[in-house]
C-alpha cells in the first residue's frame, strides 16, 4: 500500500525542520557573518558581539561570532523591525532564566526563530491534511525552499531577512489554507493576522506587501468570512502605515537608498540624465552624477554636489509612469541580472573559519537553491522571473473570467499563483527602486523563493495534469484550453521581453582605480570591471583628447560568485595604463574629463564611469 500524499507532505515538513535544527546546533556556529546591518538590530536591543568594545560595532564579514553581550541601546542607529522584537524577547527571557548578560548565545535567537517557523509549518500541514495535493505541495515547498540553507542560514543572525521570509511564508500559507479548508480556521485566522503585522514591520520596503496580499486574496477570504476579510485588511493597512511612514529609522538608510536608486540606477537608465533629473525635481548638476552610488560617489561629495536626492520619496520613481515608462522597464532590466545569486557570497558562514561560504559547508548544509542559481544560465533565470511575474496577471485574469472563487471550486491554485507571482513583482520593484544595484540579490531573496515555489509547483503539477487530461481529454477541454493559453502567453511575453532587452544598453560596471578624482601617479592606472547580460565586446577609456581600448577579460572569481548569471562573470575585469606621453597628449592636466564605456556584443554602448580628474604632480 502506497503512502498517502498528505503523509508524505508531513514527512517532508518534519525532515525540513530536522535539517534546520541540525544547522542551528552545528559546532562551530553556522550563520551569516555581520556586515553592518546587524548593528542596526544591535542598536535597538543593546546586543553586541562579545569582543573588545573598540571593535564590536565593526563588520565581521569573514565569519559569524557566536557570543553576544548585552549593553546599552543606541537610538541613533536603531532600525525597528520584527527582528528587533524577536531578539529582544529572546534576550529578555534568557536573562530572566539566569543567563549571564555578557554570554548571550546567538543560537538561542536562532532556536526561537526555528520554533516559530515549526509552529507555522505544522499548523499548515494540519490544515492541508485533508487535501492530498495541497499537503504534498506544501511539504515540497517547505523542504526544498523554506528549509534550504539559503533561508535557514539567516536564523543564527540579527539580520531582518528571516523575519521577512518566515512572515511571508506564514501569510501566503494561511491565506491559501483559509481559502481551501475550514480545518483550524480560527487558529489560521490568528496566524494570518499576526503574520501580516510581522511582515509589515519586517523591513520598510516590504511594509506595503501585507495589505497587497490581502487585497489580492479578497474574494477568497470574503467567501469564508466577510468580517474577517475586512478586519485582516484593516490590520494590514494600519501596520503598514505605522511601519512605512511613522517609524523613525536611521537617516543614513534613507540617504543610501535614495542615492543608489536614483543616481545609481534611474538616471543611467535614461536616454538623457538631465531630462530624468528634471522629472524627479532634481537640479541639473545632479545629472552629472548619473551612475554614482553612496559607496562609489566618483570622487564627489554627494552632500555638496546633490543633496536634493536625499529628499526624494521612495515612490518618486512613479513619476516616470506618465512621463517615461520605458525608463522604469530599462531600470528593471539593468538590475535584474544582478539578482540571480541566492546567497551572499561575500559573507562567511562558519564560525572559527574565516572566509568559508555556503559552498564550503558539509554536503547536507549546502544550498540546492544556490547550486541552481550558480549553474543556471542568466537567460534562463531572467525567463523564469518574467514568467513568474506574468503568472500573477494571467492567474488574476483566469480567476476573474471563469474560475470565480465564489463558485464551488475555490481555485486555490490560481490564488497561489497570484500571491507568489505578485510577490516576485513586488520584490523586483522594491529591489530596483529600493536600493538599486547595491546587494540586489539579497534584496530580491523573497522574490527568488516565491519564484522557486512557483517553478516547483509547475514541475509537480504539469505531469499529473497531462496524465489526467490524456485519459479523458473531452472532459477536460476547459483546463486544457486554459493551459495552452497560459503557456502561449508566457512564451510570447518572455520572447518579446528578451527581444526588447536585446536592443537596450544594459552593461554595468565599477571603476576601482583611481578611487577618487585626485590622481598623482604616472603612468595612470585604470582598473575596474564591467558585465553585460549579452556579453561584453570591448571597453574604451577616453581621457581628454586621447581614447584607448582597455584590456578586457582578466580573471574575476569574486565577480562570478556575486553575479553568476552574467556570461563574462569569471573574466569581467578591465585594465589600462596611460603613459606620460598619453597624459601630455590628453590636454591640460588641471581637469581632464575621463569617460569609460562598454560595448556589448549586441552593439550597444553603456557608460560605466565619468569624472573630471585632477592630475597632481
Amino acid at each position: 500500500m502506497s503512502l498517502p500524499r498528505e503523509w508524505i507532505g508531513l514527512a517532508l515538513v518534519l525532515a525540513g525542520l530536522a535539517r534546520a535544527a541540525l544547522l542551528i546546533a552545528h559546532e562551530p556556529i553556522v550563520g551569516y557573518a555581520n556586515q553592518y546591518d546587524m548593528a542596526r538590530t544591535s542598536a535597538c536591543t543593546g546586543l553586541y558581539p562579545a569582543v573588545d568594545v573598540a571593535v564590536r560595532e565593526r563588520a565581521s564579514p569573514e565569519a559569524p561570532l557566536p557570543l553576544y553581550s548585552l549593553g546599552a541601546p543606541k537610538r541613533e542607529g536603531c532600525y525597528p523591525s520584527t527582528e528587533v522584537a524577536l531578539t529582544g524577547m529572546t534576550v529578555a527571557a534568557a536573562v530572566a532564566f539566569g543567563a549571564p548578560p555578557t554570554q548571550v548565545r546567538l543560537k538561542w535567537i536562532g532556536t526561537v526563530k526555528l520554533t516559530l517557523l515549526a509552529v507555522v509549518a505544522l499548523l499548515l500541514a494540519f490544515a492541508f491534511h485533508g487535501h492530498p495535493a495541497a499537503a504534498l505541495y506544501h511539504g515540497l515547498v517547505f523542504f526544498f525552499v523554506m528549509a534550504d540553507p539559503a533561508v535557514t542560514l539567516w536564523l543564527n543572525t540579527l539580520y531582518t531577512e528571516f523575519a521577512l521570509l518566515a512572515s511571508l511564508y506564514a501569510c501566503i500559507g494561511a491565506i491559501c489554507a483559509i481559502a481551501l479548508t475550514d480545518r483550524g480556521s480560527l487558529v489560521l485566522s490568528v496566524t494570518l493576522a499576526g503574520s501580516l503585522v510581522a511582515l509589515a514591520f519586517s523591513r520598510e520596503q516590504f511594509a506595503l506587501l501585507a495589505p497587497a496580499l490581502v487585497a489580492a486574496a479578497w474574494p477568497w477570504l470574503w467567501r469564508r468570512s466577510p468580517h474577517f476579510t475586512v478586519t485582516a485588511f484593516g490590520i494590514a493597512v494600519v501596520a503598514s502605515m505605522l511601519a512605512f511612514g511613522l517609524l523613525s529609522r536611521p537617516g543614513a538608510v534613507r540617504e543610501v537608498n535614495r542615492t543608489n536608486t536614483y543616481l545609481g540606477v534611474v538616471l543611467p537608465a535614461a536616454g538623457d540624465p538631465k531630462d530624468a533629473a528634471q522629472v524627479l525635481g532634481l537640479p541639473e548638476r545632479c545629472a552629472a552624477l548619473s551612475g554614482a552610488t553612496w559607496y562609489l560617489p566618483r570622487g564627489e561629495v554627494l552632500r555638496e554636489k546633490c543633496p536634493e536626492v536625499f529628499g526624494l520619496s521612495s515612490l518618486a520613481f512613479l513619476r516616470f509612469v506618465p512621463a517615461d515608462p520605458r525608463l522604469l522597464v530599462r531600470s528593471v532590466a539593468r538590475v535584474l541580472p544582478a539578482t540571480q545569486a541566492v546567497t551572499p557570497a561575500y559573507l562567511g558562514v562558519l564560525g572559527d573559519a574565516k572566509g568559508v561560504t555556503v559552498d564550503g559547508l558539509e554536503p547536507w548544509n549546502r544550498s540546492l537553491l544556490q547550486l541552481a542559481a550558480t549553474h543556471m544560465p542568466g537567460p534562463v533565470f531572467a525567463a523564469l522571473v518574467i514568467a513568474s511575474m506574468l503568472a500573477a496577471f494571467l492567474a488574476a485574469i483566469a480567476a476573474a473570467l471563469w474560475a470565480r472563487p465564489a463558485s464551488d471550486d475555490p481555485a486555490t491554485s490560481l490564488l497561489l499563483a497570484m500571491l507568489l507571482g505578485g510577490t516576485v513583482i513586488y520584490a523586483v520593484l522594491t529591489t530596483v527602486f529600493g536600493d538599486g544595484m547595491s546587494e540586489a540579490s539579497r534584496h530580491f531573496l523573497p522574490g527568488w523563493l516565491a519564484m522557486a515555489a512557483l517553478v516547483l509547483g509547475v514541475l509537480v503539477a504539469a505531469p499529473i495534469c497531462l496524465m489526467r487530461w490524456g485519459r479523458a481529454p473531452r472532459d477536460n477541454v476547459r483546463p486544457i484550453a486554459a493551459a495552452v493559453l497560459f503557456t502561449a502567453a508566457t512564451v510570447a511575453g518572455v520572447y518579446y521581453t528578451f527581444d526588447w532587452a536585446n536592443r537596450q544598453p544594459l552593461s554595468i560596471g565599477v571603476l576601482d582605480l583611481p578611487a577618487s578624482r585626485q590622481v598623482n601617479s604616472v603612468p595612470l592606472e585604470i582598473r575596474g570591471w564591467t558585465l553585460d547580460p549579452f556579453g561584453v565586446e570591448s571597453v574604451s577609456v577616453k581621457l581628454g583628447k586621447v581614447e584607448k581600448p582597455a584590456r578586457f577579460g582578466d580573471a574575476s572569481a569574486d565577480l562570478a560568485a556575486v553575479f553568476p548569471g552574467y556570461p563574462d562573470g569569471a573574466r569581467g575585469r578591465f585594465a589600462l595604463d596611460f603613459s606620460a606621453e598619453d597624459l601630455a597628449a590628453a590636454g591640460p592636466p588641471e581637469a581632464l574629463e575621463m569617460r569609460i564605456t562598454t560595448r556589448s556584443k549586441n552593439g550597444h554602448v553603456s557608460e560605466i564611469d565619468r569624472r573630471r580628474l585632477e592630475m597632481r604632480p
